[in-house]
């Protein structure tokens, strides 16, 4: 059978687009490397972004309910460019935010289709898997707990030299932040599309599940560990809520949450509140989970962090230049052979990037989302598994982001998942509106919708 190739100029235009961004990405990525293809690929972004427009060969992008939002952010991205005065690290660091912004954008445009939404989350998932596996090949590993240290120590341990990287091995807790943004997908799904699919396929999603929790276990991060716990019991409360009280689910997910508030409940008062100001005034204690000897760190770089805020509270401190200010203005007492690469929380770190006006549009850009997941996950119910996975998703990277921050090259996952909410809500938003306006029978409510 010949292959039938597009026609129209706007879907030509976004295969050319769509090639020249997977050409300027590692250039992007690793913009040190070379300043000529970088350079090159900055004005990749600018011909992608503005030629088709001149030329009409592509509408206008839909209007989104964050478009107000996102515009005042690029506006405190771009101020936080201007004002820094370590130009090689913001260099860096805004390659990447522009090439994630340009990737949300693109998928915003180019998915039209299920079948190009299940491309891009086919694609969004390879990346993430290599990501996470070149992680797992290449980590430091750290032995925090006895009873996993003996399995931590039959992993191999590769040493990859990357172009742009200064050291190949990879952190376990960032390889714990990149697969938070997938764990719960994957989790979601299985419970979503288990009573209706094959066996392989709920095979592989089983599979795929316990492997992801394997991993994240390996890690032992215990920023990962909340993180990851958070968002099945958060996962679990979405479920709940969505699915109406007929649905034969809903009471066995409601028994689950119950009993698993309850065990938090005990476990608290278990560990106790004295015990728990204790371990903060006191992190090197030894606990079944370990020493927390590295909160005493993260307490003394937030103390500062918020010392820095508090200079920069309008302007941030430069696009990716936290290290270096740290250093250079404030007397941290960290080993100055330690390198301090962000705030250890991400929303210090968002704060004193972009400002605490910055801060703000990031928390009401990512309120946004889940508003918009949440409405997909109750009118669509196909669609009910991703975009309640995509939720807690976000919901667990911040809660990780509590006492960690994911500023690796991974970054890059979390704006393609941005591009993927956007679709997934684009997406069917065309049809609801055309079902409304014509009268069609199809035409529900939302309530009716999450009843099927």
């Amino acid at each position: 059978m010949p292959i039938r190739w597009p026609q129209t100029a706007e879907a030509k235009s976004l295969i050319a687009e769509g090639v020249l961004l997977l050409a300027a990405l590692p250039f992007l990525l690793f913009p040190n490397f070379s300043p000529f293809g970088t350079l090159a690929a900055f004005c990749i972004l600018i011909l992608v972004e503005l030629v088709p427009l001149f030329f009409r060969w592509r509408p206008l992008p839909l209007a989104q309910p964050f478009d107000l939002i996102f515009l005042i952010w690029l506006l405190f991205i771009g101020l936080s460019i201007v004002v820094t005065a370590d130009t090689d690290l913001t260099l860096s660091k805004a390659s990447g935010v522009l090439l994630g912004i340009a990737l949300w954008r693109y998928l915003g445009r180019a998915v039209k289709r299920p079948f190009h939404w299940y491309l891009a989350l086919v694609f969004w998932g390879l990346l993430g898997a290599g990501f996470i596996g070149l992680g797992v090949l290449s980590a430091d590993w750290i032995t925090k707990n006895n009873f996993i240290a003996p399995l931590v120590a039959q992993l191999p341990n590769v040493q990859l030299s990357l172009p742009g990287l200064e050291d190949g091995a990879a952190h376990p807790n960032q390889i714990a932040g990149t697969l938070l943004f997938f764990f719960p997908l994957l989790w979601s799904t299985l419970l979503g599309f288990w009573p209706s699919t094959s066996f392989w396929r709920r095979l592989l999603l089983l599979g795929l599940s316990i492997t992801a929790t394997a991993v994240l276990i390996l890690t032992q991060s215990r920023s990962g560990w909340l993180a990851g716990a958070a968002s099945i019991y958060s996962l679990l409360l979405l479920w709940t809520a969505v699915l109406p009280k007929s649905h034969p689910q809903q009471k066995r997910l409601l028994s689950t949450t119950g009993i698993l508030t309850l065990v938090g409940i005990g476990l608290f008062f278990y560990i106790g509140p004295e015990r728990i100001f204790s371990f903060w005034q006191d992190p090197a204690q030894e606990t079944a989970l370990g020493s927390f000897g590295s909160l005493g760190f993260r307490q003394e770089v937030w103390r500062w962090t918020v010392v820095m805020l508090q200079d920069f509270p309008f302007t941030g401190i430069g696009l990716g230049s936290f290290q270096r200010v740290i250093r250079r203005l404030y007397p941290v007492m960290v080993d100055p052979g330690y390198p301090i690469t962000h705030a250890h929380n991400v929303y210090l770190q968002t704060a004193v990037d972009y400002s605490l006006f910055g801060l703000i549009i990031y928390l009401a850009l990512i309120g946004i989302l889940l508003t918009m997941l949440w409405q997909t996950a109750r009118q669509l119910p196909h669609w009910r598994p991703f975009a309640l996975g995509f939720a807690a998703s976000l919901i667990a990277y911040h809660v990780y982001g509590l006492g960690d921050v994911l500023d690796s090259k991974t970054n890059l996952v979390i704006w393609i998942m941005y591009g993927l909410i956007t679709a997934l809500y684009q997406l069917n938003t065309p049809a609801k509106e055309t079902r409304a306006r014509d009268g069609l029978p199809g035409t529900n409510t939302p309530r009716q919708l999450a009843n099927q």
